[in-house]
C-alpha cells in the first residue's frame, strides 16, 4: 500500500508539474506588448495597411535578444495563441509566448520574411518595433524610383532627404547577397538579406521602401510604429495628389515636402504619448467593433 502511494503521489506530481508547463503567465511587460501587437495586427488590417499578408512584432521587452510575432497567419486573425517569441539571432522560433510547453520545431511555420525583423533589431538597438507591409499606395513610388517626402506633420519621420525615403531594390543586389541560383522573389528569407534592407536605412528616415514589394518600418513602440506606419501610407497619397497638380502648374511642380527642422520638430510632437493614445484609443474602438478581430488578452 505505501508503495502504491507513493507512485500515485509522483503520477500526481508528474501530471500536474506538465499541467504547469502549458498554463503559462507571462510577465506583466510581455503580456502588455501582446496586447498591443494583437491589436495592432487587427488595426494594420483594418485601415488597409496589411491584407492576409504582412506581419508586424515587437522586442522582447524581457530579453532585448528576442522578438514577438505571430507564427504565419493573417494578422487579422492572430489570438494570443498565434504569439511566437524569436532569437534575434537567426530568427529562430523558442516558443509559443504564451504556452511554452510548445517549443522549437513544434511551434508553426513562422513568417518567411521574419529576418526583416530580426535583423532591423540586430541593426537597431534602440528600435522595439517593426511593420513589414504591402501597402499599394506606397508600392508605385519605389517602382518609379521616387522616394516618399514628409508632406505632413504626422508623417515627419518619413525624413526629408533630397530623394526621399530610401529604397530597397532587390534587383539590384549584388551576387554575394542574392545568388544567382537563389530565388528572385523579392523576399527577404535570410540574414544576408535582412541586413542588406537593414542596411538601406537612412539616419533621416523611420521607413524603407522595397521596390515592387511594399515597405519596412522601425519605431520606438508597438503605437509608435502602427502610427508610422498608417501615415506613411497617407503621406503616399498626399504626395501622390500633390505630385499631379503640381504637373497642371504653370511650368510645373514638384512637391517640396517639409523642412527637416518642421519634420523633427512635428515628429516630436505628434508622436509623443498623448498623440499616439488618442489615435490607439480610436483605432482600438473601431476594431472592437467587428467581430473579426479577437484579441483575448485585453479586459
Amino acid at each position: 500500500m505505501k508503495s502504491i502511494s507513493i507512485r500515485a503521489l509522483t503520477l500526481s506530481l508528474v501530471f500536474i508539474c506538465r499541467t504547469c508547463a502549458q498554463v503559462v503567465s507571462p510577465s506583466t511587460n510581455v503580456t502588455n506588448v501582446a496586447i498591443d501587437l494583437l491589436d495592432a495586427s487587427h488595426i494594420l488590417h483594418f485601415l488597409d495597411i496589411l491584407d492576409a499578408f504582412g506581419h508586424v512584432s515587437s522586442r522582447n521587452p524581457d530579453n532585448s535578444s528576442q522578438f514577438i510575432m505571430t507564427f504565419a497567419i493573417a494578422p487579422a486573425l492572430a489570438t494570443s495563441q498565434s504569439l511566437v517569441t524569436y532569437e534575434i539571432d537567426n530568427a529562430t522560433a523558442i516558443q509559443l509566448t504564451f504556452n511554452t510547453s510548445v517549443t522549437g520545431a513544434a511551434v508553426p511555420s513562422g513568417f518567411s520574411e521574419r529576418y526583416i525583423h530580426s535583423q532591423i533589431y540586430k541593426a537597431f538597438p534602440d528600435v522595439t518595433s517593426v511593420v513589414h507591409a504591402h501597402t499599394t499606395s506606397v508600392i508605385p513610388f519605389a517602382a518609379a524610383g521616387i522616394g516618399l517626402k514628409a508632406q505632413m506633420g504626422v508623417a515627419g519621420s518619413l525624413g526629408t532627404l533630397t530623394h526621399g525615403t530610401p529604397i530597397f531594390d532587390f534587383a539590384s543586389l549584388p551576387t554575394s547577397v542574392l545568388p544567382e541560383d537563389a530565388p528572385h522573389n523579392l523576399l527577404v528569407v535570410n540574414e544576408v538579406l535582412g541586413d542588406a534592407l537593414a542596411g538601406t536605412f537612412s539616419n533621416d528616415s523611420a521607413v524603407v521602401l522595397m521596390t515592387g514589394h511594399g515597405m519596412a518600418v522601425r519605431g520606438t513602440s508597438v503605437r509608435n510604429v502602427v502610427f508610422r506606419s498608417y501615415y506613411t501610407m497617407e503621406n503616399a497619397n498626399v504626395q501622390s495628389t500633390t505630385t499631379f497638380l503640381g504637373a497642371l502648374a504653370m511650368g510645373g511642380k514638384s512637391p517640396t515636402g517639409l523642412s527637416p527642422r518642421v519634420a523633427m520638430d512635428a515628429t516630436t510632437t505628434n508622436e509623443g504619448d498623448s498623440t499616439l493614445g488618442r489615435a490607439w484609443a480610436l483605432w482600438t474602438a473601431q476594431v472592437d467593433t467587428n467581430s473579426l478581430y479577437v484579441n483575448d488578452l485585453r479586459p
